[in-house]
């Protein structure tokens, strides 16, 4: 396996972990009230899209040239930071309520 497909697997896998953690997430919201739970869907909304952009870029970063290789990596690891940093951010709203 090559140092592409190497990174792309590793990717992979941790956007795999992500979204086992949003389903964790996913459940404890689904225990709290009612009211409470409608308001963060939004916000479970935007966490799944930023995930499924990141799975796109993925997805073309197994095709791309070497150019937009270097370019791509960057652009997904700042999403990756901004999922997380967004994730914790709402996950310690959740303690709160």
């Amino acid at each position: 396996m090559d140092q592409r497909e190497t990174t792309i697997s590793k990717i992979h896998s941790q956007l795999d972990e992500l979204n086992r953690t949003l389903d964790d997430l996913e459940k404890t919201i689904k225990d709290k009230s009612a009211q409470a739970s409608s308001a963060y869907d939004k916000e479970m909304i935007n966490l799944h899209e930023k995930l499924n952009e990141m799975r796109a870029k993925l997805e073309g970063m197994k095709t791309a040239s070497t150019d937009r290789w270097d370019n791509m990596m960057e652009h997904i690891e700042v999403l990756q930071h901004a999922f997380i940093a967004s994730y914790n951010f709402f996950k310690e709203e959740l303690k709160k309520k």
